[in-house]
């Protein structure tokens, strides 16, 4: 699969709704070169959804700063830029609903089922093969807003640096290109954008990686442990800590990790 094989114009008539597609042999981040074109180019909502797709980052990006690794010709490095009425908050909520819309086109095209890793992470035999970045962009002249969703599926089988070799894997995928992934995630995503996509929370819940489970996460500099209770309709995960408070994390200065048993 090249770069070519993504040509903008056959992607468009595929990829029904979205505005323009932009595609990049290599780039730094899908995600800021979204961002940059929103404030450069000065986009209104009328040439929105907009779709970037790369067959390399070279400074692929994650939460909390960290990077995703992201080499030519395996994975599938794409976001999209879209309008919305939504609050400022409700990015939680996105990411949620992004993470089960590429579960279901992963499952729909290999039958594999993927597990959710609170908030935006997927695994498959207990490897990361997916990491979701959802953004606010900025403000748009109509008064609505901005948000850019970063999606990196490791699709093809690939060789890892010896350190991810232990925690990142591929979906293993090598029948079907990155375009087939990539057209299947944008009708399971553009259903939720429209309403249509269903109960997305019942979906998660049942496929996460977490719930009832011993866990621990770090709030700045304190770590805390205790069982994942529950995910809310706005994508924050109910816990009870160790004394016994029950309580919602939903900021973006959270890290989670499954407790040593």
């Amino acid at each position: 699969m090249t770069v070519a094989a993504y040509g903008s114009r056959r992607l468009a008539k595929r990829l029904k709704g979205v505005g323009e597609v932009r595609v990049f042999s290599e780039i730094p981040s899908t995600n800021s070169e979204a961002k940059r074109i929103l404030r450069e180019e000065r986009l209104d909502a009328k040439q929105l959804p907009l779709l970037l797709v790369a067959d390399r980052q070279s400074g692929g990006r994650g939460r909390l700063g960290r990077s995703f690794y992201s080499p030519a010709g395996s994975g599938l490095y794409c976001s999209l830029l879209y309008a919305t009425e939504e609050p400022i908050g409700s990015a939680l909520r996105v990411t949620s609903f992004c993470a089960v819309a590429v579960m279901r086109a992963i499952r729909r095209l290999t039958g594999k089922q993927t597990a959710i890793k609170w908030v935006n992470d997927l695994y498959l035999e207990g490897k990361k093969v997916c990491g979701i970045l959802c953004e606010g962009a900025g403000e748009l002249p109509d008064g609505r807003r901005a948000i850019v969703v970063g999606i990196g599926v490791n699709w093809h089988p690939a060789a890892f640096p010896e350190e991810l070799a232990s925690i990142a894997g591929s979906v293993g995928e090598e029948r079907l290109g990155r375009e087939e992934l990539l057209f299947a995630i944008w009708q399971e995503l553009s259903a939720f954008l429209l309403g249509k996509g269903g109960d997305w929370s019942a979906e998660y819940r049942a496929h996460s990686l977490v719930l009832g489970k011993r866990i621990r996460w770090r709030e700045g500099e304190l770590w805390q442990e205790g069982e994942a209770l529950s995910v809310g309709e706005d994508g924050a995960l109910r816990v009870r800590r160790a004394d016994g408070v029950v309580l919602d994390l939903r900021t973006g200065e959270i890290t989670l990790r499954i407790a040593e048993e």
